[in-house]
Parts: structure tokens; C-alpha cells; sequence
């Protein structure tokens, strides 16, 4: 039983095993193949072909460069195979390297191969001596004097790209191969058997290697009676009518005329042919009695610069006609680009004094928070709004509040301010705030703002040790004035009567309207009881002297009832009901002077 039971473990051992074999066999063949088709996506994917033309003595090759890793020399088994006898049998080694960011392959060429082996002439490149070198298009590689190469990396979307149609990759040329091909002179090859000579294939080779051939761009010459001489392959492609028209076909016309009035030797136009727009680099070329043409086809180019002007405009017209003051300012040193008209109206600078201004000479208050904000801005990328005051010409201050973001412009970042006139708001926010704290008749604190202001003050004292004093005062016999005289006496008694306190008390003193006739004031930081009665007599001294209310005469005094932090105690509610307490003792004893509570 045990032993059946074994075998089963076994058996099922074993199943696990070839399962995880063929696993590992599976995985192992796909990853080669989604790599291989990955490479190959890439390939196709990539924006440019890399073309390695040769000369090997008599033969002529050009071969695509695909492949991660070709070995150049005079081996049978070299990928790229030289026969000239001077070229080493491991002369050099091309290796493919890819940049992910920008989808691009780059090719590295060195000096002999991985195993140490080096070229005996050595790696020769722009005639400079290499041991190894990112080949750049247009590289002309020498391996020896009879074996050399050019390098060239050709734009796929460039409809040249058709001329490399012409032989089977890592191929030299046979006499089957049949091409088509206007050429660079005044008359067309039709390559055929009869003209697929050596000597032909040779004159072709050489001028597909030069720069004009494997231009994406039109190139063509006529001379200074009108016959072209010269054109690529890009300007057959593009002009097919180009030997037919002549000097009538669009691209070419008036290039004679302008010869004669042309100061200099290069001018540039604009030309419109077949729904495309041409910028035209035309060249004079005295000695040689020829025109050179080199067109660009700028129309996306053109379409973009049209939308980027009609976006532009409408910008434009929206930053003229909004009330928002607007700002563009460099996110390096500040300095301000752009302005709209309101900016200028609400600072009254104009735009000359803003444009090249340092913003942080238009501050006036929250420069150091305003500076620190934007250096978060560049950091998060996040919009902020600020309150602050700008400058004004010639006048104050403003209020401003102003939203600041980071966006790009003409390829640059930049801080876009937008900014408006808060100063009726301001205004009225502080008339509200001041409502809300002050006594609408005297302009005294109201009760609630001096209850604020005692707690603070009593918990600083408590840290400090200070002694505080809180006093009520009243006007004695104030009801009798009212009905003798009549409300309006009694206000203005009330504002003469504010008015005095404040002068008898310090700037540090807290002095408010309690209610009616009644008024509390707060002293802090009393040293001694002699500086309590100094200015206890001096408010009494102050109010005893007559007050002229409305061209009437009349005389008044006050009662004080005063209470002591921390003598009396040390609870606000209890400090003021003994406060209160004094004052009706001084009342009771027959006003006009003051009572300092006293514990019963």
C-alpha cells in the first residue's frame, strides 16, 4: 500500500515535472519571438532608414542597416564581407544602440571586434584615426585605400527614400536589375541591359553618394540661358513637369529677371505650386555661370503659423477686453514681457515702463510671501491667489488681488498674472470690520472688542506678573442733561466726553463704550498704585472742565469704580462685577471721583 502510494507521488512528480519542462520550453521560444517582433515593430516604427553604401575596388554595395551587431572584414564569415587584401580579417564591428525616449537607433562603429583583435590599419573616419565612433550621417569610413564607405541616415516620410529601391540589401548590383531614374544631368539614363555597364553602375554609385542625390529636398541648377543642368531625385518627384515646362514651370520663373537685380549673390521667395508653399533659397553662382534652387516645402509650417496668428489674435483681442490687469513675466528673473491697456490703466504706467520692469519693483506689500509663492508655483505646478498692493504712478498705493499660474510661452515658462482693483472692496471691508468693532456715535471700541483685548492682555499678564486695572466710568447726572437738553446735546456731551478719556489715558490703554453713559477702560502693566492715581485724577481733572456742546455750556463729572488684576481677582467676569461694584460706591458717596474695590 505504501509502495502504490509512493509510485502514485511519483508518478504525479513526474507530471509536475515534464509540465514545468515544457513551461520552461515554451517561455523560452516565445521570449525570443515576442522580442524579435518587438525589434521589428521598432524598426518600422522608427522615423529613418541607416543606408552604409560601399566601394570594395570594382564592387559597389548598399546595404540597410538593421541588425544589432555587424563584424566588417576580409573573412568568408563576416556579415559585411571586404575583399580589397589591405582590409584586416576583423577590421571593424558595427553595433546598434537604441534610445527609448526619442525612438531613435544610433549606430557605433569600432575599431576591430570584441576579442581584442584590432584592423592593422586602423579605423579611419573623416580622415581621422578612431578606436571607436557614433557614426552622424554623411561619415565617410576608410578601411583602406580601394575599400570605403559613407554612412547616411534618410528621413522614411522624405519621398527620396524610393531611390534605395534599386538593389536587394547587402547585395551588389547585377546586370537584371532594371531601374528608371532621371539623373542629376540635363538628359534622363533609362538603365536597361545596354547601359547596366560597368562604368555606368560605377558614375551612378557615385552620385547617389553625394549630399544633392540624398537630399529629401528639391535641388536644381540651370544655367544663365534658362536649361537646366541639374536636378535630384526629390525634384523629379515633386515637379514631374520640371524638364518639360523648363524656365516656364512655376518654380523657376522670373530666376533670370531677378539675376540681373539681385544685389548679392542668394536671395530667398516664397513659391506656390500645386496646392504646396515652397520657400525658395536661390543661389548665384557668377563663376560658374549657374543658378542653384534649394526648395523647402514649409506648408504644414505655413498652415501652423496661420493658426498660431488667428490664435494669437483672439488672444489678443480677449487680453484688450477684459478689466483684469494681465502680466506675462519670465519664471528665471521676473522681468515682464507682456502687458494688456488694463494693466496701465490701473497702475497708470504705461507699457514702456512695464515691459522689461522687474514685477518685484511693483510691490509695495507681501513682497518676500509674493517671491516665495512663486517659487512654490514652479515647484507644484499649482495656481495661487494672493492679496497685495501694487505701486501706482504718482499716486498710492493699491489694492490688488491677483491669481498667478505657470503656463508656456514662444516655448518658454512663464507666469501669467492676472490682476484687478480691489480697493472699494477693501474700503468697504474695512468700514465693515470697523463697524463691527467700534461705537457707531463716539468711535470708541465696542464692548465685544474689549472683551477680546481683555482675555489677551489678562493671560499675558499672567505670564508676565503684571498688574492690570479695569475701571468703569459713567457721566454723573447724564439722564437729567438728556431731558433738559435733548438727545442731540446729549450725543455731542458723549463725543466730547470720549474724546477727553482718550487724552487722559496712554496709547497702550484700551478704552471702550460699555453702554448709554457708561464707559470701561482697560490699563495695563501698572508698576505701582501712585501710577493708577495719576491717571485716575488726570481723567477727573479733564471732565470736570466745562463742555461746550452746541454753543451751550455745560459742566459734568464722572464717577470711577476701579478693580485690580490679580489683587481682586483673576476671573474676567468677576474683575468687572467688582469694577462695577466701586463705581456704585462712588456714586453712593456722591460722584465725581473714583473707588478702588476693596475686599469686604
Amino acid at each position: 500500500m505504501k509502495n502504490n502510494n509512493f509510485a502514485s507521488f511519483k508518478s504525479n512528480n513526474d507530471s509536475e515535472n515534464n509540465r514545468d519542462e515544457k513551461l520552461t520550453s515554451n517561455i523560452s521560444n516565445t521570449i525570443p519571438d515576442k522580442q524579435q517582433k518587438l525589434e521589428q515593430e521598432i524598426i518600422e516604427n522608427t522615423p529613418y532608414l541607416y543606408v552604409l553604401i560601399i566601394e570594395d575596388g570594382n564592387d559597389q554595395r548598399l546595404i540597410y542597416l538593421q541588425d544589432k551587431e555587424y563584424d566588417i572584414g576580409r573573412r568568408h564569415d563576416a556579415k559585411i564581407i571586404l575583399h580589397d587584401p589591405a582590409v584586416s580579417r576583423h577590421h571593424a564591428t558595427i553595433v546598434k544602440e537604441y534610445n527609448q525616449e526619442e525612438n531613435i537607433f544610433f549606430y557605433k562603429i569600432f575599431d576591430g571586434d570584441f576579442s581584442k583583435n584590432s584592423s592593422t590599419n586602423g579605423l579611419i573616419i573623416n580622415n581621422k584615426k578612431y578606436q571607436n565612433k557614433y557614426l552622424e550621417h554623411g561619415d565617410f569610413v576608410k578601411f583602406s585605400n580601394s575599400a570605403i564607405a559613407r554612412y547616411f541616415v534618410i528621413d522614411k516620410n522624405s519621398e527620396i527614400k524610393n531611390i534605395f529601391h534599386i538593389i536587394d540589401q547587402d547585395k551588389p548590383y547585377k546586370k537584371d536589375d532594371i531601374y528608371n531614374k532621371q539623373t542629376l544631368t540635363n538628359h534622363s539614363y533609362h538603365f536597361n541591359d545596354k547601359n547596366l555597364e560597368k562604368d555606368n553602375i560605377v558614375e551612378y554609385i557615385s552620385k547617389l553618394t553625394s549630399f544633392a542625390e540624398l537630399s529629401p529636398y528639391p535641388i536644381i541648377e540651370l544655367n544663365l540661358e534658362g536649361k537646366i543642368t541639374y536636378y535630384n531625385q526629390a525634384a523629379s518627384l515633386l515637379f514631374p513637369n520640371l524638364v518639360d515646362e523648363n524656365i516656364n514651370h512655376p518654380i523657376l520663373s522670373n530666376l533670370l529677371k531677378a539675376h540681373h537685380k539681385i544685389q548679392g549673390n542668394l536671395f530667398v521667395r516664397e513659391v506656390h505650386y500645386n496646392n504646396k508653399i515652397f520657400e525658395q533659397y536661390i543661389h548665384y553662382l557668377p563663376d560658374l555661370k549657374l543658378i542653384r534652387s534649394y526648395l523647402f516645402d514649409f506648408t504644414n509650417r505655413k498652415k501652423i503659423e496661420a493658426q498660431l496668428k488667428d490664435s494669437e489674435a483672439k488672444y489678443r483681442a480677449v487680453v484688450e477686453q477684459i478689466v483684469e490687469g494681465l502680466f506675462l513675466f519670465t519664471a528665471q528673473d521676473f522681468i515682464i514681457i507682456e502687458a494688456n491697456i488694463s494693466a496701465t490703466k490701473i497702475l497708470k504706467y504705461s507699457l514702456e515702463e512695464l515691459i522689461g520692469e522687474n514685477i518685484e519693483k511693483l510691490l509695495h506689500t507681501e513682497k518676500q510671501n509674493f517671491i516665495y509663492n512663486l517659487e512654490i508655483l514652479k515647484e507644484t505646478k499649482i495656481s495661487f491667489r494672493q492679496e497685495l498692493q501694487f505701486k501706482v504712478k504718482n499716486s498710492n498705493p493699491l489694492d490688488i488681488e491677483l491669481s498667478i499660474s505657470l503656463i508656456n510661452y514662444q516655448n518658454k515658462l512663464v507666469f501669467c498674472c492676472v490682476f484687478r482693483d480691489i480697493s472699494k472692496r477693501k474700503k468697504l471691508e474695512n468700514q465693515l470690520k470697523y463697524q463691527a468693532y467700534h461705537d457707531g456715535l463716539t468711535g470708541l471700541y465696542k464692548r465685544n472688542f474689549f472683551m477680546n483685548f481683555l482675555s489677551k492682555t489678562l493671560a499675558s499678564a499672567e505670564r508676565k506678573k503684571n498688574i492690570v486695572a479695569i475701571m468703569f466710568l459713567d457721566i454723573d447726572y447724564f439722564k437729567e442733561i438728556n431731558d433738559n437738553y435733548g438727545h442731540n446735546i446729549g450725543d455731542i456731551l458723549l463725543q466730547q466726553f470720549s474724546q477727553r478719556l482718550k487724552n487722559a489715558l496712554r496709547e497702550s490703554d484700551c478704552l471702550a463704550r460699555w453702554g448709554g453713559d457708561e464707559f470701561v477702560a482697560l490699563i495695563p502693566d501698572i508698576t505701582s498704585s501712585d501710577d493708577l492715581i495719576i491717571i485716575i485724577d488726570r481723567i477727573i481733572e479733564s471732565v470736570n472742565n466745562p463742555f461746550l456742546c452746541d454753543e451751550l455750556t455745560i459742566k459734568a463729572s464722572t464717577s470711577i469704580g476701579v478693580a485690580i488684576y490679580p489683587i481682586h481677582d483673576e476671573n474676567i467676569d468677576s474683575l468687572l462685577k467688582k469694577a462695577d461694584q466701586a463705581l456704585y460706591i462712588t456714586k453712593k458717596n456722591g460722584r465725581n471721583g473714583y473707588t478702588i474695590y476693596r475686599q469686604p
